[in-house]
């Protein structure tokens, strides 16, 4: 009766080793593929680096050339205005 009980209980202790070493594998994988990834990163990173700064530049111009019919209308209705309130003579209140 002693030895069935000590070949499950042998059993359990592998299974609770096995779900124990698990995260410790995927954390060891983890830590590999960063230090193999840093070596490309190096590489990669001006190339990459300029497309962002490409990209940037072309979402800059974009949003420049859309904002800047309503900045031009804006301006000169504010100019209007200014002229308007210039000729027009104030109340005495």
């Amino acid at each position: 009766m002693v030895t069935p009980r000590d070949i499950a209980l042998i059993f359990l202790s592998l299974e609770a080793l096995v779900a124990g070493m698990a995260p410790l594998i995927l954390i060891g994988a983890l830590a590999y593929g960063v230090y193999r990834l840093r070596k490309l990163v190096r590489l990669y990173w001006p190339l990459a680096f300029s497309y962002v700064e490409k990209a940037r530049e072309m979402v800059e111009q974009a949003s420049g050339s859309i904002a800047a019919p309503f900045i031009r209308v804006y301006s000169i209705i504010w100019m209007i205005r200014t002229l308007f309130r210039n000729l027009i003579p104030r109340r005495p209140a």
